[in-house]
């Protein structure tokens, strides 16, 4: 869940009952296309990672002294900070790349990569695991390509 922060006191609070949590400060605005089209995913990371980290929504128009502080120039603006410190910031709605953050600043565990047909390298010798496992040429991948369009 998201926090929407009041005033600078109020922000100045709950950077510091955040504790180890990583924090996300959100600068949106309420006339803001990008930040609305964002905002459904940064609501899903909050609940995702609500233990480990602290969303904080903080509006240019009602807070502009904490968006003149983080020197906040377009929206929407995304600062992620860990013990008080900045550590990355991003502007724009891109959510693959706040995504990308989150599971980088918070420790999240990389995604399972799943296999279709897994090789079991005990049912192959040396050699054949090693030519299996080597990067086909281009000029193979042309011809079939090719066999495929003919």
């Amino acid at each position: 869940m998201t926090y929407s922060v009041q005033s600078k006191e109020d922000m100045e609070k709950q950077i510091n009952e955040a504790g180890e949590k990583l924090i996300v400060i959100d600068f949106y605005a309420s006339w803001c296309g990008p930040c609305k089209i964002i905002s459904p995913k940064l609501e899903e990371l909050s609940a995702q990672y609500s233990d480990k980290a602290l969303v904080l929504k903080v509006n240019v128009d009602d807070c502009e002294e904490i968006a003149l502080e983080y020197n906040v120039t377009s929206m929407p603006t995304f600062v992620f900070m860990k013990n008080r410190q900045i550590i990355d910031v991003f502007v724009g709605g891109n959510p693959e790349k706040l995504v990308k953050n989150m599971e980088k600043y918070v420790g999240g565990e990389p995604l399972p990569v799943y296999v279709d047909n897994p090789i079991e390298s005990d049912d192959l010798e040396e050699e054949q695991l090693e030519a299996t496992l080597e990067p086909a040429p281009i000029e193979a991948a042309v011809e079939d390509q090719q066999q495929v369009i003919n």
